[in-house]
């Protein structure tokens, strides 16, 4: 007998759910008035926003990169996560009432947003690279994963497979 797959099962649940309709928009019923902004899109900066979204504040997400989903979009590549799922993830908290501002870098002073909301949640990922001391590393063509990552992302993403295609073309990768 084979092993049941729970991930495959989980995903075919979930699938339908969403094409018959079973998954609707949720927002809250009250509001509280109170203004979040939540600074990074990611797996910690949805979760929050969905959270405080539920607690009935007005929540408004930036995210520098030009898409929500932050690692979930562009750290995880698309055959292990595909990008329609983060999608439709982050079109669902839109339509529950979060409004996400893309690609806006929010500098080290807050002080605008501090006026502006009652709060602020600091959710973003790291964007800088290890760079290791190892023999080749001076080498053409060496990039750090989540550069590359985000990079082959946006292009599928933006179905520019063609220069994709080109930049590998005759390499071993």
């Amino acid at each position: 007998d084979d092993p049941v797959g729970i991930k495959s099962v989980e995903r075919l649940i979930i699938d339908n759910a969403f094409e018959k309709g079973f998954v609707v928009p949720n927002p809250p019923s009250v509001r509280t008035d109170k203004k979040i902004a939540i600074i990074g899109s990611g797996p910690a900066g949805l979760a929050c926003a969905d959270q405080l979204n539920k607690a009935g504040h007005y929540v408004t997400v930036f995210e520098r990169s030009d898409r929500p989903g932050g690692l979930l979009m562009y750290g995880i590549p698309n055959m292990k996560l595909d990008k329609g799922i983060v999608k439709r993830r982050t079109d669902l908290l839109a339509a529950e009432g979060i409004t996400f501002v893309c690609n806006t870098e929010i500098g080290e002073d807050l002080t605008d947003l501090k006026k502006n909301f009652d709060a602020v949640v600091l959710a973003v990922g790291s964007t800088i690279p290890r760079d290791l001391k190892i023999p080749g590393r001076e080498f053409n063509n060496i990039d750090f994963a989540m550069t590359h990552l985000k990079n082959t992302t946006q292009k599928l993403l933006a179905e520019d497979l063609v220069e994709l295609h080109a930049k590998f073309k005759g390499k071993k990768v």
